[in-house]
């Protein structure tokens, strides 16, 4: 059976576009043949229809065989395009295939044009498919990477949401602090306004006794107003990355869970340098602290530790801040312990613990501030290791 061939013909010559028609047709193609000799009228022709082959000669008196191939190209068309010529020197194939052209032929070895077009028509063919491949990889991994993109989005939602729980937990935590701190002031400030009253109605030595209780009471005034200076700026927004002295956030988080601490009779140990810096998060760094400290004080109250006592070490290694956070309260089972990061996992049961205050600790520490976050146990206890 005949096979179709769409051919455009880039020939001055009326008869050379016959004798390469009757070739083909000889040769078992079923022609759709137009010929062009201008500019212009192949760029018609390429507008009008898809071609399977453009056969052009080399040398005309308006348009030659490189121009042809350079209109070809800029219409960005993946078509075989073959020079048929009379005359052509080595030099100028080499060249003529350099720009782009597919194969060149003398017009005295016809019998070369059908099996070139045979084969370029293939080539072609090939890659269609390959281009075609390529773009369905591409949308496959557009599509994968506008997936991940909206996974990280839902995970970073999530993760948002998980901080405002475990700030909102933290702040109940806070308040219940403030309000131990603030008791004993408040008696001691209900009690130096007790002796002013009894001092009014003695001599006039009373008053400089007055001046004395007025000013504690302001002293111990001034403390509580201190007290909510630094839960405010506990819960301040952090908008950029800053160089920050660990020590600073260590006694952050240490003026939030001292009172607790105290109030179950732990001890607290703090050996601290105070040169040793890190970038990032100062508020968020205290934040993961706090979490770490009031997981220790749970494990050293529910363990009925002997002598209960937390112990936090800074130091510096390898040019790194490092942080260590160790208790005396039994250690963590080895079964529990790959598990202790995970979000929601926690052996307190729901009543008493969310399960989200360590998980949080290594987002803020290792997400949020390139760090590291470890835990491992140590004689009588855990040791907890920030690193940033």
């Amino acid at each position: 059976m005949p096979q179709p061939l769409r051919v455009l013909i880039v020939e001055d010559s009326e008869l050379d576009a016959e004798l390469l028609e009757r070739n083909l047709s000889v040769n078992g193609y079923e022609l759709q043949a137009v010929r062009v000799e201008t500019p212009q009228a192949m760029q018609a022709a390429l507008c009008r229809q898809r071609w399977d082959v453009v056969i052009s000669d080399f040398v005309m008196p308006h348009f030659g065989g490189l121009e042809a191939l350079q209109l070809l190209k800029e219409s960005r068309m993946d078509i075989p395009f073959i020079i048929v010529s009379g005359k052509m020197g080595e030099e100028t194939a080499v060249a003529a295939m350099r720009a782009g052209a597919h194969d060149y032929i003398l017009k005295n070895n016809l019998a070369r044009l059908a099996p070139a077009i045979k084969r370029e028509i293939a080539e072609a063919e090939n890659r269609r498919s390959r281009r075609e491949a390529d773009e369905e990889l591409d949308q496959l991994r557009k599509s994968l990477e506008a997936r991940v993109i909206a996974l990280v989005a839902d995970q970073r939602q999530k993760d948002q949401l998980l901080i405002q729980q475990s700030r909102l937990a933290a702040m109940g935590e806070m308040i219940r602090n403030i309000a131990h701190q603030w008791r004993n002031p408040l008696n001691n400030v209900a009690l130096i306004i007790q002796n002013v009253q009894l001092e009014l109605g003695y001599d006039t030595a009373a008053m400089m006794q007055l001046h004395r209780d007025i000013r504690l009471a302001m002293e111990v005034i001034g403390q509580m107003s201190q007290t909510i200076n630094d839960f405010s700026d506990f819960f301040h927004e952090e908008k950029e990355k800053q160089r920050f002295s660990i020590v600073t956030a260590v006694n952050s988080a240490v003026t939030l869970t001292a009172p607790a601490i105290k109030s179950q009779e732990i001890r607290l140990e703090i050996e601290t340098k105070s040169d040793v810096t890190a970038f990032g998060f100062k508020n968020e760094y205290a934040q993961a602290l706090v979490n770490i400290i009031s997981n220790a004080r749970n494990a050293c109250m529910e363990r009925c530790a002997v002598n209960p006592c937390i112990s936090i070490t800074v130091t510096e290694e390898n040019g790194r801040s490092v942080l260590y956070v160790r208790d005396n309260g039994g250690g963590i089972s080895e079964d529990v312990l790959p598990k202790i990061f995970d979000p929601y996992f926690t052996t307190r049961g729901p009543d008493r613990g969310t399960g989200i205050g360590l998980y949080m600790a290594k987002v803020i520490i290792e997400q949020n501030m390139a760090g590291r976050l470890t835990a491992r146990n140590v004689k009588g206890g855990a040791e907890f290791r920030i690193e940033v």
